[in-house]
Parts: C-alpha cells; structure tokens; sequence
C-alpha cells in the first residue's frame, strides 16, 4: 500500500473523531506498544479545552503559577496559529484533503522526508516491550510545566510516524491497514 491509497482510506472513514489502533508501534527509544487514539480530532478544541482545564486550576506555589502562566501563554498562541486555514500553513509538512476539498485531520506528511504522520488524543497505552529512556536533567519550571501539560487534553496528544518498520498494522472502523511502503 503506498500513501496515497492509505490516506485514501483514512479519508473514506467518517469525518467525525474516531478510534485507530496502532499495533506494536516501535518509537525512537526501541519500546514497542499498541496504541489506541481518538483519530479525526481537532487540535484547536483539544486547546481551547486544555485552556479551560488549565484556568480552573489554582496553584499556592510560586514555580506552579508561573508553569500554569506559561502554559496559559504557549496554548493561547497556538490557538491563534490553529486559526489560519490549513490551506495556508506555511511548515514542513503536506496536508490531504479529500474529493470534496475537506481536509483530513489526524493525517500528514513531512515533505522533506516523505514519511507519513498520524496524530491524535491518547485513550490507551499497552507497553509490550520497554524501551530505554535516559535520565532527563530538566530545570524545574520545565518539569512543572511537564506535569501541568499531561493533566490537559493537548498533554494526551501524540504524533506518530508511520513507517513499515515502526508500526505492525492499523486498525479503524473495521479496517486493517498496513503501513505504506
């Protein structure tokens, strides 16, 4: 299957959010795992959400209200950015559409390298084989600002590269696909 066939099939599927299973998808730091993700999911709602969830929020410390200001700032500006039509993204990737000029949300390519990209809110995470993940030395407003961000709808979004030696299969609505070739 080559990637205009696959993100063919990923433009049959419904528009609304569905789920997509990656099966024994294997990331940069050789741990493998099967993924299930709402696919279809607009990244703009995810914000405005993690906006909300985040202001709601009080804090005594002084390090937590400067990561949740932070944050605040980072979502706010990637909210404004999220408005500009995906006609006119100016970035390292290609965006599909479909026959009825919809784009396809959950799906792109890097067109550099050619690899395709699937993206989409995290509902379950099932390690199969651990991989290693070095010791981080971050400074602490990073990791304040870590912890706040996996508590908000944007901290549960990931990207994935889909690669025939990355990922076993894919499945959604019913349909078992194959990384492209």
């Amino acid at each position: 299957m080559d990637h205009l066939q696959f993100v063919t099939e990923l433009a049959n599927l419904r528009p609304a959010s569905t789920f997509l299973t990656l099966k024994s998808y294997r990331n940069d730091a050789s741990e493998v795992a099967d993924y299930s993700i709402v696919f279809h999911m607009s990244y703009e709602n995810a914000l405005k959400r993690s906006i909300a969830v985040l202001s709601e929020m009080t804090f005594t410390g002084d390090l937590e209200k400067q990561a949740k200001a932070e944050l605040l700032e980072s979502f706010n500006k990637s909210l404004t950015k999220s408005s500009i039509p995906e006609e006119e993204i100016d970035d390292a990737y290609t965006r599909f559409f479909d026959e009825e000029g919809k784009y396809i949300k959950g799906v792109k390519m890097h067109t550099a390298s050619g690899t395709l990209h699937l993206y989409g809110l995290v509902v379950h995470k099932k390690v199969l084989l651990p991989g290693y993940y070095p010791p981080k030395n971050k400074k602490p407003l990073t990791v304040a600002k870590d912890k706040l961000r996996y508590l908000t709808p944007v901290g549960k979004f990931r990207q994935f590269k889909i690669l025939s030696s990355q990922v076993d299969r894919i499945s959604v609505e019913n349909l078992s696909l194959l990384p492209p070739e």
